[in-house]
């Protein structure tokens, strides 16, 4: 029997670089946006501070994700970081898309200032605007200038595990 290759999410063989990337301690954030009427969310790991002042975050996006359509469009998002026991909210965003599946359907939200919508049950938002972009291999680095954010509940972020997402599936009836 022929040993199975762990592929990544692109189908590509892992690597030692991989390996060694996925040690790096990440909350799992869900970065959500509006373009018109039209909202949407997606699971992200690559998300960073940029700066002190202003208050700049980073946000890598895969270039085939809606998302990243959306927010190319509207020039809006909003960084949700996740609590600890969150991992099915994070699946629901992440293993699915929005071309497809109107993923607010059962999960409330609220709006600050750019109208991107901000999970009401997440421990911590940042309201962004882009304010510059570039272009990342496959993916897509949005530089977002914070409107606003504030820590929403007590607890701890979710950290990223591969191995709890490889995997997992959406529920067809939401988180």
């Amino acid at each position: 029997m022929a040993e199975e290759k762990e592929t990544t999410r692109m189908g590509r063989p892992v690597t030692d670089i991989d390996r060694a990337f996925n040690v790096q301690v990440r909350c799992v954030v869900v970065i959500t946006t509006k373009s018109g009427q039209k909202l949407n969310g997606m699971s992200a790991a690559w998300v960073s501070r940029a700066s002190e002042q202003p208050f700049l975050v980073m946000a890598s996006v895969y270039k085939k994700n809606y998302s990243h359509d959306l927010i190319q469009s509207s020039r809006i998002f909003a960084v949700n970081y996740l609590q600890e026991g969150q991992q099915k909210l994070a699946i629901h965003f992440g293993k699915q898309s929005g071309r497809e599946v109107e993923k607010f359907r059962k999960v409330p939200y609220f709006t600050e200032r750019t109208g991107a919508p901000i999970l009401k049950d997440c421990l911590a938002y940042l309201d962004c605007r882009v304010i510059d972009q570039m272009d990342s291999g496959d993916h897509t680095i949005f530089l977002g200038e914070v409107q606003s954010g504030k820590v929403i509940a007590p607890g701890r972020g979710l950290q990223f595990e591969l191995k709890d997402y490889l995997n997992a599936s959406a529920s067809p009836d939401g988180p």
